[in-house]
């Protein structure tokens, strides 16, 4: 796939992906209080497209990214054998770069889990999510 088609299907993934987000952020506070969601639904719901439903950075979108999605089930080793559970919740919150500098491959979800202003509400979110990619560590 050529670079133009490649940037044609993310921009038509990640266009798809923000109305889903849309939807789910919709339905999300007065269908279920974020502590119902799972970091699993999570994870699915934002981060398979990409990383993979297992979490090897195979999502169906990750042939047409530039940067290949990380491995999250090796976060662990990669950090000798300890999850970086601060650093981890960081780059969900920010997608790896400082906010607003727009540096970064990844959304920054920090942004979008939050719910009509509530930084708690994310906060459980991103909270719930880094539980998951901990719990999917090869050991």
């Amino acid at each position: 796939m050529n670079k133009w088609a490649a940037g044609i299907s993310l921009a038509l993934a990640l266009a798809a992906g923000a109305a889903v987000t849309a939807l789910v952020q919709a339905e999300s506070p007065a269908a279920r209080p974020a502590a119902t969601e799972t970091g699993k639904e999570l994870y699915m719901g934002y981060c398979a497209v990409c990383h993979g439903v297992e979490g090897y950075g195979n999502g169906p979108l990750a042939e047409a990214m530039i940067l290949a999605p990380s491995n999250l089930t090796t976060v662990s080793a990669r950090h000798n054998g300890t999850f970086p559970r601060d650093k981890v919740a960081d780059v969900v919150r920010t997608g790896g770069a400082v906010l607003g500098h727009g540096s970064t491959a990844m959304p920054a979800w920090g942004l979008y889990f939050a719910v009509k202003r509530q930084p708690e509400v994310a906060r459980a979110r991103i909270n719930a999510l880094v539980d998951y990619i901990e719990s999917i560590q090869e050991k």
